[in-house]
């Protein structure tokens, strides 16, 4: 292959706008990163399997304001004061609202870890597209 053949592939071969795209998924998978850790960040006591750093506040409060008696007037037991704690999941509304936020902070913590795993995967794609590249120049270079 003559050299201006191998000046033509080479310039065909757009690195400079490969390198770019490289510089771009890079700067694209940390805003990702930052994104998610500023989240979870901001959204720390929502975090958790289970019930939440928040939930479990809200439903000690709750357990130490629970009524001794039942509606016969009888003391509660464990068991009665379990299931009135379960009620207040739905009839109080500081715990439903942090419950439903619980659920929302998850649903979006998966989808910042969604975003970061496909800047990832774009960022992977890219670097093997310029490996290629890469052994492509080197081939040229050599003959």
């Amino acid at each position: 292959m003559e050299i201006e053949e191998k000046i033509k592939v080479l310039k065909s071969r757009g690195t400079k706008s490969l390198v770019e795209k490289l510089h771009q998924a890079e700067d694209a998978l940390e805003k990702a990163m930052i994104d998610e850790a500023d989240f979870k960040n901001s959204n720390h006591g929502y975090l958790g399997s289970g019930d939440c750093q928040e939930v479990k506040r809200i439903l000690a409060e709750l357990a130490a304001q629970a009524p001794e008696a039942n509606e016969a007037g009888k003391k509660m037991t464990i068991a009665d004061k379990e299931n009135w704690l379960q009620k207040q999941r739905t009839e109080n509304k500081e715990l439903s609202d942090a419950i439903v936020k619980q659920r929302q902070v998850t649903f979006l913590i998966d989808d910042h870890q969604i975003k970061v795993e496909m800047a990832r995967r774009r960022l992977e794609g890219i670097r093997a597209v310029l490996a290629l590249t890469t052994q492509q120049l080197a081939f040229l270079a050599s003959g």
